[in-house]
């Protein structure tokens, strides 16, 4: 009996250092997690509520992969929340997934607003003002590339862009005229979009961006030729690792 348990001892022992390893660099310069064991596996309690699909949001989405919804999480959802991220909502045996393109003012208990389509296709149930649900993160399957979109109001000065099909939220945005010195964008309200004034010249050459997610991996666009004054999307050519 004691043999096993020496045994058992050292098995823990050894499971235990193997999982304190620091993660190792990719590719791209960013640190790239393995497991991705900062997604928890465990459903926590939440809520969801609906709204009118029509004219919620002031810019054009591009179209998402199959299975997922859009939805607008609370203000006070998460300290550390970030649009982009993608979640696994469970009500009873029904499971949907959505996408956080906006940010709900509601400071109460509505964790999920969800769009009308995401609502029925999880519930039939109309009538309270607010349902339990349980939830987790998760990566947001997609085979397309990451794409950036154009703000409305930007011009040759003032670059305005959102982020949109990452895998993984994105927490920090760089741009590059000549894909050597990057400048760091801004986060307008709610991470909504990004910004910056120009600190070269004019936005009237080809740009790149480098794109890091919430768990610190990094891409690097292709060069990609803005027009600044429009409202275009434009494939970037990578995405975030799965």
């Amino acid at each position: 009996m004691k043999k096993l348990l020496l045994i058992a001892a050292c098995f823990a022992l050894l499971s235990c250092g193997s999982e304190s390893e620091d993660p190792t660099p990719d590719n791209n310069g960013g640190t790239e997690i393995n497991d991705n064991s900062s997604i928890s596996a465990e459903l926590k309690d939440g809520y969801i509520t609906t709204y009118d699909k029509s004219g919620d949001y002031p810019w054009p989405l591009p179209k998402m992969a199959d299975g997922y919804y859009n939805t607008a999480p609370a203000v006070c959802f998460l300290k550390d929340f970030l649009l982009g991220t993608a979640y696994e909502l469970h009500y009873g045996d029904n499971v949907i997934n959505v996408i956080a393109k906006d940010l709900c003012p509601d400071e109460g208990t509505t964790w999920f607003d969800l769009e009308r389509d995401g609502w029925n296709k999880l519930t039939s149930n109309h009538s309270p003002d607010h349902l339990p649900i349980t939830w987790r993160e998760i990566p947001y399957n997609t085979d397309k590339n990451i794409e950036i979109r154009v703000k409305s109001g930007s011009n040759a000065w003032f670059l305005g862009v959102f982020v949109f099909n990452g895998r993984y939220a994105v927490k920090k945005l760089e741009v590059s005229k000549d894909g050597k010195q990057f400048y760091e964008m801004t986060p307008y309200e709610y991470n909504a979009f990004w910004e910056l004034q120009c600190p070269f010249d004019k936005y009237d050459t080809p740009l790149t961006f480098r794109i890091t997610d919430k768990y610190n991996h990094t891409v690097t666009s292709k060069s990609l030729k803005i027009n600044p004054d429009g409202t275009d999307g434009y494939d970037t050519g990578v995405n975030f690792e799965e």
